[in-house]
């Protein structure tokens, strides 16, 4: 049964949402390596709850882990991101400024507010009211704020997990992230991989003493159309095969290059096996006659799918009731995310926080502070309801 959760009014919200805001975090050429990143986790998150007189580790991936609680039963994990897309054309990314949307709600302004901030800020709250609560827990609350959020793999979550190889597995895994607050049961997975097409170089005014890799890439592209790609979910519809990248080189002028590289994005439904997708598309191309060709895998995300009708489902269900917002609704995003992997080692797991998908990298991009509340009354009333010794 949940227990009844506090509260959060807009003022404690905002404290805590403000300084993630306000603090540069974006993604750049570094990735997860970048100090910018570091220096947003050790100044504002691991401050933040150190403040509230939790102590948190870095793993040698960088992820900032908290854990409340402890006991032998199986911990739910709070996962959520630092690194933010960049602030690109918007304008004072990271002033926090408030605004009022157009139903009333009270929101903040910045860069990442409805895609990780606004999660990342409801999980501190979490992490705040079961620390007063962390003797009655049979099992951890685990928060992990990874410094990944923009960079398409699972490196960072993988790194976390490997701390779970010698102690009980989670029960389950929420991961904040923006999805306005209903709950995702499941998401597409994806595995890119790079089509080398080797020729031979030589001076543009003799091409006839040259190989074009270029043409042997226009067959690689017509081939890729020709790969029939099974499956059909009821929410999620068929996988896709997307060209997203073509690069040639030598890079000179006057110059026929001998080598071109194609990036496809390769999107995987729930229970797809990313090497059978790799393998159609090396089959694919196998048959191309007269060139060198080589398929090399690139990073590789899990799909992910929890039952609507799933216990761990339904505990997010009550705690919704609980707080006052019964009947959530259930969402599902061709995106991809890490629980997948999560759920990929047998940890159900589900994508939910305040934020709005649409307002992503946006120039406007911003979160209500009621929304993000929401979801730090929800995360909090599922982890004293999976957490919480039984009354005797």
């Amino acid at each position: 049964m949940t227990t009844a959760v506090q509260d959060f009014d807009e003022g404690t919200v905002e404290r805590v949402l403000r300084p993630l805001l306000e603090t540069p975090s974006e993604q750049t050429d570094l990735f997860e390596d970048d100090p910018q990143i570091g220096e947003f986790l050790r100044a504002v998150v691991a401050a933040q709850l150190e403040e509230l007189g939790l102590d948190t580790v870095t793993d040698g991936a960088g992820n900032v882990i908290c854990e409340i609680g402890g006991g032998e039963a199986p911990g739910l994990v709070l996962f959520c991101y630092a690194m933010t897309h960049p602030a690109g054309r918007m304008v004072d990314p990271f002033t926090a400024s408030r605004i009022v949307g157009a139903d009333g709600a009270t929101r903040l302004r910045g860069r990442g507010a409805s895609e990780q901030m606004g999660a990342l800020a409801a999980a501190v709250l979490t992490a705040g009211t079961l620390a007063e609560r962390a003797a009655d827990l049979a099992g951890p609350l685990v928060l992990c704020v990874s410094p990944a959020g923009e960079t398409g793999r699972h490196d960072t979550a993988r790194s976390f997990l490997a701390g779970y190889e010698e102690r009980i597995s989670p029960a389950a895994c929420i991961v904040g992230i923006g999805t306005d607050n209903a709950i995702c049961v499941a998401n597409k997975g994806r595995v890119d991989a790079t089509i080398k097409v080797a020729g031979l170089a030589g001076h543009s005014s003799m091409p006839w003493r040259t190989k074009n890799a270029i043409e042997g890439a226009r067959l690689v592209l017509r081939c890729l159309e020709s790969i029939a790609l099974a499956g059909d979910h009821p929410h999620l519809g068929r996988p896709t095969l997307t060209p997203t990248a073509v690069h040639s080189s030598p890079n000179a002028t006057h110059t026929v290059p001998d080598l071109v590289e194609v990036t496809v994005d390769r999107r995987l439904l729930p229970g797809d096996d990313p090497e059978v997708a790799l393998a159609d598309i090396r089959r694919a191309v196998e048959e191309i006659d007269g060139w060198d060709i080589d398929v090399e895998p690139g990073p590789l995300m899990y799909p992910s799918e929890v039952a609507p009708d799933s216990p761990f489902v339904d505990t997010l269900r009550a705690a919704f009731g609980t707080a006052g917002h019964p009947d959530p609704p259930l969402t599902y995003s061709h995106g991809c995310i890490d629980a997948g992997l999560f759920s990929s080692r047998g940890i159900p797991a589900v994508m939910l926080g305040a934020g709005e998908q649409e307002m992503w990298h946006t120039i406007d991009e911003s979160v209500a502070l009621d929304a993000v509340a929401l979801s730090a009354q929800v995360y909090t009333a599922v982890a004293l309801d999976l957490l919480t010794r039984p009354t005797s």
